[in-house]
């Protein structure tokens, strides 16, 4: 079963939606992974429901849920500006410096999800796909 084409700027939307939602869970999920490299392996139940939550209200994004787009703006969009802001307070070094391109990646890809044409018209598109399904 093949997937109907899409016109050009859904294609660009579709994977410029499929970039930022992917940049949002590799940064979420990047302090976690980062630890249990290191060995410690504490809540790690807890880590993957955690995992499973965020994958999930990501893929409702995906699919053009205006409640998960919200919640996603939301949290990536003030956690992004709360990062920028906060973490010059931890002095000068190269965390403090990953910290606040972390807080920017944040931000900037909840503003594409909200902001950008091609993904604002590729989001609207899969609403009315979903409600015609």
């Amino acid at each position: 079963m093949s997937r109907p084409t899409l016109a050009p700027e859904l294609a660009t939307g579709r994977a410029q939606t499929q970039l930022a939602l992917g940049v949002i869970f590799v940064l979420s999920a990047a302090p976690t992974l980062a630890n249990w490299v290191r060995g410690d392996f504490v809540n790690v139940g807890l880590k993957l429901v955690g995992f499973a939550v965020t994958a999930f209200v990501l893929w409702q994004v995906y699919r053009g849920s205006q409640i998960a787009l919200f919640l996603t703006l939301a949290l990536s969009g003030l956690g992004g500006f709360a990062l920028m802001l906060l973490s010059p307070l931890g002095g000068v070094s190269v965390q403090t410096l990953l910290l606040l391109l972390a807080g920017l990646a944040f931000a900037v890809c909840a503003i594409a999800l909200y902001v950008h044409a091609p993904i604002k018209a590729f989001l609207a598109s899969q609403r009315r796909s979903s409600r015609r399904a």
